[in-house]
C-alpha cells in the first residue's frame, strides 16, 4: 500500500496541469482579487462618512466659520482646499461629476454682507444626481441649519464689534470685546458616543486577505475531486486496477491506496497557500493557529469523499471534468469562496451555512478573524468530517475498479 502512496504522489508531482490548477492558479486568484477588493473591505465594520465638498466664494470670517464647523463634524468627509489651495467652482463641480463627493456646499460673494444686514444667507448646492436622496436630503437640511446657526453667531459677533468699537467707556468695551471672544470660541458639535444593544458588540468582518485566502483555499482544495477521480479513471481504461486486483492486496487497501496520498496532498495545499497569505501579505492567522489543522483535515476529508463519490458515478474522464468542475465552482460560489459572503443578500448569507465550502470558509475565519480557540471550530470540523463520512458511504456500495 506504501508503494501505491508513493507512487500516486510520484505521478501527481510530475502531473504539471495538476500542480498549476492545485498550487499556482490559487495564488494568483488570491492576488489579483485581493487587490481587486480592497477598496470594499477597507471601510467594512464601520460606517463610511459622506463625502463632501466646500466652495467658499466670500473668504470672509462668517464664511470660515460655517467651512470650520462642518469640517469638525466627524460624520462628514470635507474637502474645501486642495494642495492648500482653496477649491475652486470647477474643481467641485469635477468631483461631484466624479462621483468623489455626494455634493458641494457653495458659500457665494456677499456671504457674510447678507449676514450682517441680517437677511437670509444664500448657500448653493450642487448635487450628484446618482446619489441617494434618503441619505442627501437629511444632510443638506442639517447643513442648512448648521448654516442658520453659525451666521447668527456671526451676525451677533459682527453687531456686537460694531458696538464696541463705538464705546467711549473702557470698562464697557473690555465687556463686549469679552462676549465677542467667547463667542468666536463656540464650536458648534455634539458629544456623542456609540454604543450598542444590551449583550450585543460590534461585528468583526475579515480583511481582504483573510477573505481571499482562505475562501479560494477551500475553493481550490476541491479541485482535488476532478484530479483524483480522474486519475481513477484514467486506471480503469488502461487496466491498471484490473492487474493490481491479480496481487494478494485486500480491496480495501488497494482503495485506502489510492484515496490516502490525495488527502495528504489536500492538506499539504492547504498549509501552503495559507503560509504563501501569512508571509506574502502579512495576514494572521490567529491567536490559535494550531486550531487550523482539525478544520484543514476535515476540509480535506471532505474534497477527497467528493472526488470518491464522482469517480463512482461517472462513466467517462469528460463525465468527470463536467460534473466536478460545476459542483466545484457551484459550490463555492454558494459557500462564499468567489462573493464574500458579507456582500451577498440575507438569504444567500444563511445558505452557506449548509454549504461544506461555507463550513469550512466560517470555521477559518472564526480563527483568523475573531480569534477563536480550537474548541469554537470543533463543532464546524465535525460537519465537515460528518459530511466527508457521508460521502464515503454513498460511493463506496457503487464503486468499482473495473467497470
Amino acid at each position: 500500500m506504501l508503494a501505491m502512496v508513493r507512487k500516486e504522489i510520484l505521478v501527481l508531482l510530475r502531473d504539471r496541469a495538476s500542480l498549476i490548477t492545485l498550487f499556482i492558479s490559487p495564488v494568483l486568484f488570491m492576488t489579483v482579487m485581493s487587490f481587486a477588493l480592497g477598496n470594499s473591505f477597507h471601510s467594512l465594520g464601520s460606517p463610511g462618512k459622506l463625502s463632501i465638498s466646500i466652495v467658499d466664494e466670500d473668504h470672509s470670517a462668517a464664511a470660515q466659520g460655517v467651512v470650520k464647523a462642518l469640517s469638525s463634524s466627524g460624520e462628514l468627509q470635507v474637502t474645501s482646499a486642495l494642495g492648500g489651495v482653496p477649491l475652486s467652482a470647477a474643481q467641485a463641480q469635477s468631483r461631484v461629476h466624479s462621483q468623489t463627493d455626494a455634493f458641494t456646499v457653495v458659500l457665494p460673494a456677499g456671504f457674510q454682507q447678507q449676514v450682517a444686514g441680517g437677511g437670509a444667507p444664500k448657500v448653493d448646492f450642487v448635487v450628484d444626481p446618482s446619489s441617494s436622496r434618503q441619505v442627501v436630503d437629511p444632510v443638506e437640511s442639517a447643513i442648512s441649519s448648521l448654516i442658520v446657526t453659525v451666521t447668527s453667531q456671526e451676525g451677533t459677533t459682527l453687531a456686537l464689534t460694531k458696538l464696541g468699537d463705538a464705546q467711549s467707556d473702557p470698562g464697557v468695551k473690555a465687556a463686549i470685546q469679552a462676549q465677542v471672544a467667547a463667542l468666536d470660541s463656540t464650536t458648534h458639535q455634539v458629544d456623542s458616543t456609540v454604543s450598542f444593544p444590551n449583550g450585543e458588540g460590534a461585528k468583526k468582518y475579515p480583511s481582504v486577505y483573510q477573505q481571499e485566502v482562505p475562501g479560494y483555499t477551500v475553493m481550490y482544495v476541491f479541485f482535488i475531486v476532478t484530479i483524483m477521480a480522474g486519475s481513477i479513471m484514467v486506471e480503469r481504461r488502461e487496466g491498471t486496477f484490473r492487474r493490481l486486483l491479480s496481487a494478494p492486496m485486500p480491496r480495501w487497501q488497494l482503495l485506502l491506496g489510492k484515496v490516502a496520498p490525495y488527502l495528504l496532498v489536500a492538506v499539504v495545499q492547504v498549509g501552503i497557500l495559507l503560509s504563501f497569505g501569512r508571509f506574502v501579505f502579512g495576514m494572521s492567522l490567529g491567536a490559535h493557529p494550531l486550531a487550523l489543522l482539525p478544520i484543514s483535515l476535515a476540509l480535506a476529508s471532505c474534497a477527497v469523499a467528493l472526488g470518491l463519490l464522482l469517480a463512482s458515478v461517472a462513466r467517462s474522464e469528460s463525465q468527470v471534468m463536467g460534473m466536478g468542475t460545476a459542483a466545484v465552482l457551484v459550490l463555492a460560489a454558494l459557500g462564499g469562496c468567489m462573493v464574500p459572503g458579507v456582500f451577498m443578500p440575507q438569504f444567500m448569507q444563511h445558505i452557506t451555512h449548509f454549504i461544506p465550502q461555507g463550513i469550512a470558509l466560517n470555521a477559518y475565519q472564526d480563527v483568523l478573524v475573531r480569534g477563536e480557540s480550537m474548541t469554537a471550530i470543533l463543532p464546524g470540523a465535525g460537519i465537515l468530517l460528518a459530511v466527508a463520512v457521508g460521502m464515503f458511504a454513498l460511493a463506496l456500495p457503487r464503486f468499482r475498479f473495473v467497470r
